[in-house]
């Protein structure tokens, strides 16, 4: 869909829509900042201002609409960004509204799919089985039988969306440019990765490949399952799913009626997610019990594929080496993690870093680490790491948060669960997949075939620099750092020293024109008096010349 561009008076009238929110729940000090109180004029008295900023917030985004309430779920990922409380405000953000009426639903389905409900669907129920802020779930029959759940998008939210990240935008990039953290923290950056991930979102047709991608990396495995695509029912707007069903992965008590050990269920859960991260680095952002379900035969489905994250190999070489270090109470191999995963803007604390994960160690030093609780150590740490001003990608923010909501999960359905506990398997298996001896053979291969390539250009480059030598085209650039007080001082001197010369020569001038002969025709003049005034005048020039330029 080609979104209209927006008119001046739209954005600006957006901008003050959500400076005059964000006042009103006692946050007007942003708008003073960015020097915008212009913007949020009018507001009223601080009605909202009750409470903590982290619940004041909440409220404000929630009343802002779809995109701040997807933008406050991003940033309650952000623990290298924000203190705690404004985090665990924005973690209790409801993404559950009203639905919208089934004329808008029959409206965008038809301008999608270009044909009128009854020739897709042979039964279509009105009444949505879940509702969020950007889309709601409707289930369905095709025309052949087959049951299916059909995801249309709420009208009006992708141009909502579209101005919203105009505007959020723009407040990055103000930030950025007037204050000292909107530069630390690179919020222009910040904001272009929350415009990635809700774009994303909004793509049904990324959502459906991201489907087919998952059933991919799990192809042969039948413990683990993704819904399939109704592609010719499928556009933009509307994702048309295999209807799935089971267990909700979080009742013990339905899990244990239907023969399944929780703790076998919550074992496989970690598994599958693990596997997804650390072996296919593209793994479910969002794992919270209403995305999961599970059969009575122990088969565990994952859906609402939209909210994805992705790694690069060396970014989960980064998470294996963290995750390893953790398990083994390794701290040297913690802190070296974290900054390779971090951008820090504080060099040289490296020694204090190691001893702040030390102390925290040494605080879970006598509790068994399948005791240990992964969100809790988490905070603790990236306390640690905002303390000394490391920030993380988004990539590994979402990872992080997608752990904590899994540890969540695995301890509603088994109460003794913890993250690091269920990690300490997988750990072992990717440290000795790490070290055989096969690995390490073909890591010596590739050394060996770069070194090999590196020795057959040395000929090619010292014959070049020879050849330029001899024919006088080679040139030796040198750049000098540390010269520059030196350069200053004797640029000084030497305007000290003219203007000694230059007025010790007018002087000199002056005195023997004023001692001449008393029959020279310059007696009729007062050549002395001028010649004083003269060397006052512009020995005067040149110093205060000398002064503004800073050589003085």
């Amino acid at each position: 869909m080609t979104l209209v561009p927006f008119s001046r008076t739209q954005v600006l009238r957006r901008y003050r829509t959500v400076l005059q929110v964000l006042s009103r729940y006692g946050f007007g000090y942003l708008a003073d900042h960015l020097g915008l109180s212009r913007l949020r004029a009018g507001t009223g008295p601080d009605s909202g201002a009750a409470g903590g900023r982290g619940e004041r917030l909440r409220r404000a985004f929630e009343e802002l609409g779809p995109t701040f309430v997807k933008l406050g779920q991003m940033l309650s990922t952000r623990n290298d960004l924000l203190p705690p409380d404004i985090v665990a405000g924005l973690e209790k953000l409801q993404d559950q509204v009203a639905p919208f009426s089934f004329p808008q639903v029959l409206a965008v389905l038809e301008q999608q799919l270009g044909t009128p409900l009854d020739q897709r669907f042979a039964q279509f129920e009105p009444e949505p089985v879940a509702a969020a802020s950007l889309g709601q779930v409707h289930f369905a029959v095709l025309q052949d039988g087959t049951p299916v759940a059909v995801k249309i998008q709420r009208p009006g939210v992708p141009e909502q969306v579209e101005l919203d990240l105009q505007v959020l935008q723009g407040l990055a990039v103000t930030a950025a440019a007037r204050t000292h953290w909107g530069r630390d923290y690179d919020l222009p950056a910040v904001a272009r990765e929350f415009a990635a991930m809700i774009r994303g979102e909004l793509d049904y047709i990324a959502e459906g490949h991201n489907a087919e991608r998952f059933a991919a990396h799990f192809a042969g495995d039948d413990t683990v399952r993704f819904p399939a695509v109704h592609w010719e029912h499928t556009a933009g707007r509307v994702l048309t799913l295999e209807r799935v069903g089971g267990l909700r992965v979080t009742d013990r008590a339905a899990l244990q009626a239907a023969g399944l050990d929780p703790a076998a269920v919550a074992a496989r859960l970690a598994g599958a997610l693990f596997r997804m991260v650390l072996r296919d680095g593209f793994f479910h952002a969002d794992p919270h019990p209403g995305n999961l379900f599970v059969t009575p035969e122990g088969v565990l489905i994952f859906v609402d594929l939209g909210m994805v994250g992705e790694l690069s190999a060396t970014m989960r070489e980064n998470v294996v080496d963290y995750v390893v270090g953790t398990v083994m109470r390794d701290s040297d191999q913690v802190v070296e993690a974290l900054l390779r995963m971090g951008v820090s803007r504080q060099a040289g604390r490296t020694t204090e870093l190691r001893r702040a994960v030390e102390r925290l160690q040494q605080r879970y030093g006598h509790t068994p680490l399948g005791q240990v609780e992964f969100s809790t150590a988490l905070r603790e740490v990236l306390g640690v790491a905002r303390r000394f001003a490391i920030t993380m990608p988004t990539g590994y923010m979402v990872l992080l948060k997608a752990m904590t909501t899994l540890e969540s999960v695995a301890r509603q359905i088994d109460p003794g669960a913890t993250l690091i506990g269920l990690a300490a398997p997988h750990a072992e298996l990717v440290l000795k997949t790490r070290f055989k001896p096969e690995r390490f053979l073909a890591q010596a291969g590739r050394d060996l075939l770069d070194a090999g390539r590196f020795t057959l250009r040395i000929p090619r480059q010292v014959s070049r620099v020879l050849t330029q030598m001899e024919e006088g085209e080679w040139r030796l650039g040198l750049d000098h750092t540390g010269l520059e007080p030196a350069l200053h001082r004797l640029s000084a001197i030497a305007n000290r020293l003219a203007i000694a010369i230059l007025l010790a020569s007018l002087i000199i001038g002056t005195a023997l024109i004023s001692s001449g002969d008393e029959g020279s025709f310059l007696q009729d003049y007062p050549i002395a008096d001028i010649g004083f005034i003269m060397i006052g005048a512009v020995g005067l020039w040149l110093v205060v010349s000398i002064l503004r330029s800073g050589r003085s």
